[in-house]
């Protein structure tokens, strides 16, 4: 009789076991930033800062082809000279099917007019170091490959934003509490960086940018303006001294992280 109630027991406490609730484990954070990419006010597939060269692909807004495994664009080449960046060359390509592999995207390119007509490569990207990681804020794009030409890419993790004009490659880090302001110019000459950079306020959704103050009076403004219009607007990097204008360059191309 003891040993019936003694089992009896221990399937009550088995029952009552299975049927607790669990300590749940969360799901791992993902996806704390958004990553976009412009050329100008166009949105960009991807782009690439080369040593040599900064390289962007538009796709098209309306597919032209009715292969459903290919995607239509344009790669748009700036090679890079000590004046700052060259005459553009325009390419038509058609984008293929990513290729994953372990932590490596690889999406395959055919180039179908323009300077690079009958050349392959591809574009590679990671599946690991992108947005969708709570550990990254920028997608990494490490290289293109066009024929022969391999062209490996300038990658900023932590930058909020990374962008390109016709003279220099301009870099913005922020922490949440302050900003830092960096460029590295294509003439080889020492390039600027700044901190205790603040976000610029324009009181509406559409407004985006940083500004940085540094002695003698310098101003250094990363902004998109404050235009109420539905297309991107076009961003620039302008230089101050003493509230005067020295310089303001657009950017060819940019990315932009933030907060989601």
């Amino acid at each position: 009789m003891k040993k019936r109630m003694l089992l009896a027991c221990a399937l009550l406490w088995a029952g009552a076991s299975a049927s607790a609730p669990r300590a749940l484990t969360p799901a791992p954070e993902t996806g704390r930033f958004l990553m976009t990419s412009f050329s100008g006010g166009q949105p960009l597939w991807a782009w690439c800062d080369s040593p040599s060269r900064v390289l962007a692909l538009i796709q098209y807004a309306v597919p032209a082809t009715t292969n459903p495994q290919t995607t239509p664009a344009e790669l748009h080449e700036w090679p890079k000279t000590a004046a700052g960046l060259g005459k553009i060359q325009v390419s038509t390509v058609l984008i293929g099917q990513p290729d994953p592999g372990a932590g490596q995207i690889y999406t395959p390119l055919k180039l179908t007019s323009g300077p690079r007509k009958g050349q392959s490569g591809y574009v590679h990207t990671s599946n690991i170091e992108n947005t969708n990681d709570p550990a990254y804020r920028m997608t990494k794009t490490g290289e293109f490959k066009l024929g022969n030409d391999v062209y490996k890419c300038r990658y900023v993790k932590d930058a909020t934003f990374i962008g390109v004009t016709q003279k220099r490659t301009v870099i913005i880090w922020d922490n949440g509490k302050t900003a830092t302001y960096a460029t590295r110019n294509f003439d080889g000459s020492a390039g600027v960086y700044v901190t205790g950079g603040k976000n610029i306020d324009f009181g509406s959704e559409t407004g985006w940018g940083y500004e940085f103050l540094k002695k003698e009076g310098y101003k250094y403004s990363v902004s998109s303006g404050d235009g109420m219009r539905p297309k991107q607007p076009p961003l620039s990097v302008t230089v101050y001294r003493k509230g005067k204008v020295l310089t303001d360059e657009p950017f060819l191309a940019y990315s932009i992280s933030l907060p989601k």
